[in-house]
């Protein structure tokens, strides 16, 4: 029963120039006034008050049609017609039964309804705001002046004050709490698809990796934590697919964009919690291995140089195979990164020069 309520409240607009966050508002600010004139009703009749309940039962209607409007995928409409009902109501009650009734404290309702479901510009619901006051004091300045059309006596007055508290509460409390839970959802959305965009943009699309500019940001966190002596030792290699332009002139494009993702894998799979990988560009990787000596970094190079061998790509009647060359090198904590970079992708030039499918260090 609660969630076919809970459906009907919350269920979606059909117009995509509006929003749900508006309809639900409404929704349930009909409903709090719908039940509101329901027991104002009830109470003026059980006191035998008919002039009152003559009142009331209109203002009931109108509150389920505002209700009603919200479905017709009118919502800037039903925002108007609940504005100029409430403001009606409002401003009839106090004429009708005098400052003492309350209802001018609605005002505040119409205040946050003002600031959480308008259209208007900011400046607007600032202008709307201020008219508000001046109703209120209007309202007030009426009273002193003018002797209302029914004087409630203390039992009708009390009891108007409470229910009066009672929804006016109510209906802040649900503007407030759909407005809250939008604006967090919003942020939460925000929050992922900031994140996403930060992935995207550190990411290599073709491969997955790590692109230049994410590794460098890496490199840079790795140095200040060398600095701070939580990394003890770091080895860092450039390696290079050898005669990958040879790929893609014989086979195209295509199937140099498969040996880059095939390699790529491997080498995920390789380095694993080791340390990072990246690509540095074209068919060139810079791997960096944290806490691991030359050597250590070595003995994985070389496992990883085995499973590259293993690879073989099936392409039209031939079978495309790969190996790389390595430069390999410790981490320089004097000179820094840069020095590092230079002196690895040196090795890996000498080993190119040297035959390829080899590791320098």
């Amino acid at each position: 029963m609660f969630q076919k309520f809970r459906d009907i409240i919350f269920q979606d607009v059909a117009n995509e120039n509006e929003t749900k966050k508006v309809s639900v508002i409404l929704r349930l600010n009909s409903i709090i006034m719908c039940i509101y004139f329901l027991c104002l009703t009830c109470t003026f009749f059980i006191t035998g008050e008919i002039r009152s309940v003559i009142l009331c039962v209109p203002c009931f209607i109108a509150s389920a049609v505002a209700f009603y409007t919200t479905y017709l995928n009118m919502t800037k409409a039903a925002s108007v017609f609940t504005y100029l009902l409430m403001l009606a109501w409002i401003v009839g009650f106090v004429i009708e039964f005098g400052w003492d009734c309350g209802v001018q404290h609605f005002i505040f309702v119409l205040l946050a309804l003002n600031f959480t479901i308008s259209y208007s510009t900011l400046a607007v619901k600032i202008t709307l705001g201020t008219l508000l006051c001046f109703l209120r004091l209007a309202l007030y300045c009426y009273t002193l002046n003018y002797t209302p059309n029914y004087v409630l006596d203390a039992q009708s007055s009390i009891i108007f004050q409470m229910v009066n508290t009672v929804f006016i509460f109510a209906g802040i409390t649900s503007v407030m709490t759909v407005f809250a839970e939008d604006s967090q959802e919003m942020e939460k959305k925000l929050l992922v698809y900031n994140e996403k965009l930060h992935r995207q943009a550190s990411l290599d699309p073709l491969t997955g990796l790590r692109n230049r500019r994410s590794m460098r940001e890496y490199l840079d966190r790795i140095e200040t934590e060398c600095k701070e002596g939580k990394v003890d030792n770091l080895s860092l290699a450039i390696g290079d697919i050898d005669f990958f332009k040879k790929v893609n002139d014989t086979y195209g494009h295509e199937y140099g964009d498969v040996v880059l993702r095939k390699v790529a894998e491997v080498f995920t799979e390789a380095v694993g919690d080791k340390g990072e990988v990246s690509r540095w560009g074209g068919e060139e990787f810079l791997f960096v291995f944290n806490n691991l000596n030359g050597d250590e970094a070595l003995v994985i190079l070389g496992q990883l140089q085995k499973k590259l061998k293993e690879i073989e790509i099936p392409c039209k009647e031939d079978t495309i195979k790969i190996t790389m060359t390595f430069g390999l090198s410790e981490f320089d904590f004097r000179r820094g990164w840069d020095y590092s970079i230079n002196d690895v992708d040196a090795k890996l030039y000498r080993g190119k020069s040297e035959g390829r499918n080899r590791i320098i260090y």
